[in-house]
């Protein structure tokens, strides 16, 4: 394999960054759609008590609720990649460099499983969302869950994906470290 920039590992590295980025902005979009919300029915709730024919927005607490399903899901796999989850290193920073790569690559391998078996879980359940046309129900206005469960199932199947290569990107960059790099950091 070529360690230029412009390899197939790079371009899949570059490829697979945007996507998972891209999907990302998805979760800003939906926080963003919790504060118009909440600011709303804030807005609403007083002008209401001042005695204004105007109420906050109906089911205003269930659709913050819902909206948190993509904000803390689909950023995930970005989160992944960027190396920015939290991650405890006291311990293995004293560990020699093989066994460091290991306990990373055995991590990243049972949080892909994991991560792969609440997707396909969370498949099963849209399917029982869609079949029994299930409804949100706190606030009596209604809208259908199944949207929310397939949000997990593909944020969960793209954060597996995503463990499983920043294990081959772990290894390549092993392999082929950046110039002027210690350690082969992120491309």
């Amino acid at each position: 394999m070529s360690d230029s920039p412009n390899s197939l590992f790079h371009k899949a590295d570059r490829a697979f960054i945007t996507v998972v980025r891209s999907i990302s902005y998805l979760s800003a979009v939906c926080l963003v759609g919790i504060m118009l919300v909440a600011f709303f029915n804030v807005i609403g709730e007083k002008l209401r008590q001042a005695g204004l024919p105007i109420s906050g927005i109906p089911a205003s607490t269930e659709i913050i609720q819902y909206l948190h399903i993509p904000v803390a899901f689909l950023a995930s796999a970005y989160v992944t990649m960027d190396r920015g989850h939290t991650k405890v290193d006291l311990l293995s920073n004293k560990l020699p460099q093989i066994v460091q790569t290991i306990c990373f690559v055995l991590g990243d391998l049972v949080g892909s499983a994991i991560c792969a078996v609440i997707s396909w879980r969370a498949f099963v359940q849209m399917g029982k969302f869609i079949a029994r046309h299930r409804m949100s129900s706190v606030s009596g206005v209604g809208f259908p869950l199944w949207p929310f469960a397939l949000i997990a199932a593909l944020s969960f199947a793209m954060l597996s994906v995503s463990l499983l290569w920043d294990i081959i990107r772990k290894l390549y960059l092993a392999k082929h470290p950046a110039p002027g790099s210690k350690n082969g950091g992120a491309v």
